[in-house]
């Protein structure tokens, strides 16, 4: 059975909100208050000044994985994904703990088309952190690209273990069954995505979902 819709498109970027704390000297405080810049710049949309930002508080202070992480962002934003992964690996260098930095690296690789590249740093990210659900999510639309039909499914199992109202996720779980030929199981995760839209207002959505159905019933 050919897969009918696209799985809903990955989730994105996250950013590190760094807020004004007590520093030690006055050049720490003033990377802090550029960081800080940069944040308030990307949640206006403005992301070539919080590269700027971000650029001006690492050449005060470059110890620090999370404007890096967030430099990595306004990249990505402004269309530079490779610099973006630059940066998300200096983070990385710095923090090899940092899951959020994996995740963004890991979505940034593909979207320059790096699948595997993408996989390996969705499953650091989950190693670091077991409870992160993006990545899940993310990972389980990579491996479903992949033909990891299995693989794609226990992901949005698990996202749907830790968040049970995403109907995108079951969208993208009732897709991967049809592929599976699975058609009892995947009436099932469509028509709970059709009901979730519904509930939650999103009227195109479930429209696309109730199409799904009804060829799934014509087949």
């Amino acid at each position: 059975m050919n897969r009918f819709y696209k799985a809903i498109a990955i989730l994105g970027i996250v950013t590190i909100l760094g807020g004004l704390t007590a520093a030690r000297n006055f050049g720490q405080m003033s990377a802090k208050e550029s960081w800080h810049r940069g944040v308030e710049q990307t949640k206006q949309g403005n992301h070539q000044e919080a590269l700027a930002d971000y650029t001006q508080a690492l050449q005060q202070n470059p110890n620090q994985a999370e404007v890096y992480n967030n430099r990595g962002n306004a990249n990505f934003l402004v269309g530079n994904h490779q610099e973006a992964i630059v940066d998300y690996t200096q983070a990385l260098q710095i923090n090899p703990q940092f899951a959020e930095a994996y995740y963004n690296r890991g979505y940034a690789r593909y979207q320059l088309g790096d699948r595997q590249g993408a996989i390996q740093d969705y499953t650091q990210a989950l190693r670091i952190d077991p409870d992160y659900l993006q990545a899940y999510g993310n990972r389980g639309v990579v491996r479903s690209d992949l033909g990891d039909r299995q693989g794609a499914i226990e992901d949005y199992s698990h996202v749907l273990q830790l968040q049970p109202d995403l109907a995108p996720i079951y969208y993208n779980r009732g897709l991967v069954r049809l592929q599976q030929r699975d058609t009892q199981e995947a009436a099932k995760d469509l028509q709970q995505a059709a009901n979730l839209f519904t509930q939650q207002g999103n009227t195109e959505a479930h429209q696309k979902v109730m199409e799904a159905i009804a060829q799934l019933k014509q087949s």
